[in-house]
């Protein structure tokens, strides 16, 4: 008798804890541009990761917007040079690429998706003249903040101009 009270009052606790947690959390935010800066300031991060370019040179457009330049510079360590077209046209070598094994990111706008509590951000990846990948990076909002997510993680199918 006392294992079955024991196991009602165990399945009570479990039941009344899903419905608390569940009613914590939030519906996805309303994107704003503060929160925009940020997440491509993740997306950017994401990319820097993905090629490997700790301790290279990184440059980026000198069009990137300062509140995504500022969202960098608070969760990036590496120092980011801005540079406009014609400076980057500058710095190819008789190869066409980038000295010092440097590389170019460009990180667009936020896009949405199919999935209301899942957003995209486009980055642009180079280390050569002409040799550009685009990847979206994705994010889940999880009922309190938006986390790093993959495709396969949340059945979303990611398509770029490059796809």
């Amino acid at each position: 008798m006392n294992v079955r009270l024991g196991a009602v009052i165990v399945a009570i606790l479990l039941v009344g804890s899903a419905c608390t947690s569940a009613g914590s959390r939030q519906p996805a935010p309303v994107m704003t541009p503060e929160l925009s800066a940020q997440l491509r300031a993740r997306a950017f991060m994401r990319a820097c990761q993905d090629v490997a370019c700790a301790g290279a040179p990184i440059l980026a457009p000198d069009s990137t917007p300062p509140s995504v330049r500022e969202a960098i510079v608070e969760q990036f360590t590496d120092e980011v040079e801005y540079l406009s077209d014609s400076q980057l046209e500058e710095r190819y070598d008789a190869n066409g690429t980038y000295p010092d094994g440097a590389v170019w990111l460009n990180v667009n706008l936020v896009d949405t998706t199919e999935r209301s509590d899942v957003i995209g951000v486009d980055v642009w990846i180079s280390r050569a003249r002409f040799d550009f990948v685009g990847r979206t990076y994705l994010f889940l909002w999880d009922g309190i903040q938006w986390v790093d997510t993959s495709p396969e993680t949340v059945d979303v199918t990611v398509t770029t101009s490059v796809s």
